[in-house]
Order: C-alpha cells, then sequence, then structure tokens
C-alpha cells in the first residue's frame, strides 16, 4: 500500500474558493487542507467554523499556509501560528509556505520552527532530518496535465508517504489570484485522481496520519 496525501491550498483567500474546498472534504476527495490565516475575513467566519465542524468529526489535517513578507521569519510564523490558534483553538496539523519558490530562505526558519512543535512540515527542498514529509518533495499539480499526475502516481513505492497539492476553486472574479483561471482544473484532476488511486494500490491519508506513522518509526 502507497499513502498520499492530497492537499488543497489556500483556505481563506476566497469565499468562492473555500467552498470548492470544503465540498471537496464533505465528498471525501480530500483529507487536507491549508489555511491562509491573514487573508480570513469576517463574511468568512461560517466557513471557518464549518471547516473547524468537520475536522473534530472526520480524519482531516488543517494546517497553516505561512504567508510571508521578505525578512524576519521567525516572527512573522509565530505571529500566524498564534493566530491559527486563536481561530481554530488547535495547533496546525502541518505547515507550508505559500510561494515557497520565492521566499526559499524562509524554508529552514519553517523548518525549525517545525522541529521546536514537533509538527509535520511540506517537503518542498528534499528530506532533511526536519521534515517529516517522508519521501521524495510533494508534486505541486496546479497546471500540470493529469497524465503527469497519473505517472507520477503509479511510480510511487509500497509503503511510503507522498503530497500532491492542489488549489482548487471556482473562478472568483473578485479575486486577484495569478491561479485563478487555473483552480476549476484542479477540482477536476483531484476527481480524476480519486478514480485511479484503487487501481493504483494507493490510500488517502492526512497530515495526522503521517504524523502518527513519523512516531511509530521513531
Amino acid at each position: 500500500m502507497k499513502y498520499l496525501i492530497i492537499n488543497a491550498d489556500d483556505f481563506g483567500t476566497s469565499k468562492v474558493f473555500n467552498k470548492s474546498i470544503l465540498d471537496l472534504i464533505k465528498n471525501k476527495k480530500i483529507k487536507s487542507t491549508t489555511v491562509l490565516v491573514n487573508r480570513i475575513t469576517e463574511n468568512q467566519k461560517d466557513q471557518v467554523e464549518e471547516l473547524i465542524r468537520l475536522s473534530n468529526k472526520m480524519n482531516l489535517s488543517v494546517g497553516l499556509h505561512c504567508e510571508f513578507q521578505k525578512g524576519n521569519y521567525d516572527n512573522q510564523i509565530r505571529t500566524q501560528f498564534d493566530k491559527f490558534l486563536e481561530i481554530f483553538k488547535k495547533a496546525p496539523s502541518h505547515l507550508d509556505i505559500h510561494k515557497s519558490s520565492e521566499l526559499k530562505e524562509s524554508i529552514p526558519v519553517v523548518a525549525d520552527f517545525c522541529k521546536q512543535k514537533n509538527l509535520p512540515c511540506r517537503n518542498k527542498g528534499g528530506p532533511t532530518k526536519y521534515f517529516k514529509t517522508t519521501h521524495a518533495p510533494s508534486l505541486h499539480a496546479t497546471k500540470e496535465p493529469f497524465n503527469k499526475i497519473e505517472n507520477w502516481i503509479k511510480a510511487l513505492e509500497d509503503e511510503k508517504y507522498y503530497e500532491i497539492l492542489f488549489h482548487p476553486g471556482l473562478y472568483d472574479p473578485n479575486c486577484n489570484s495569478p491561479l485563478n483561471k487555473d483552480r476549476e482544473k484542479d477540482i477536476e484532476s483531484i476527481l480524476k485522481l480519486n478514480s485511479i488511486l484503487k487501481k493504483n494500490n494507493v490510500k488517502q491519508v492526512s497530515y495526522l496520519d503521517l504524523a502518527r506513522a513519523s512516531e511509530t518509526i521513531k
């Protein structure tokens, strides 16, 4: 058996995107999402409460999607972590970095913070002693053709944990996200991906499962 986390990034960016993520969770197509806490607005309150309810009754990982301005990453991550605690009344299941390719120098800061908090961290830069995403860098699947995703799935190895990340959502004319027009395609890819997991002996899991497995391995 191979183990796969399907993560939906950017909860909090838009009510339209939030709805798509919540629908995928409720339909059991994903078991993981990450939240941009600084983007959450008062009109998202009902959606945040729904995400909290779902996380309390499902095997759902809700992580912190760290969003940085260049420099002083340590202070920024602590501020966002505390804000996550205030909103969700519990620690995030994992951490990752919004636009990490543009802020590579933030990666070791986030890794050290995850080590302090004993939290899984998305493996962006290859295995290190700090990261708990245990095998191979995550696949950033947004904009990727589905045949590449399917070939990646076929190459997964037994008894290892992997992550694939998407940015699902319907088009939101009020949002300036550069991925706005690609999000509907991500929903289609997630649905297609779910349809091929069983035949490839892949079990969908969450970061909660990864954390438990990492503790067992220790």
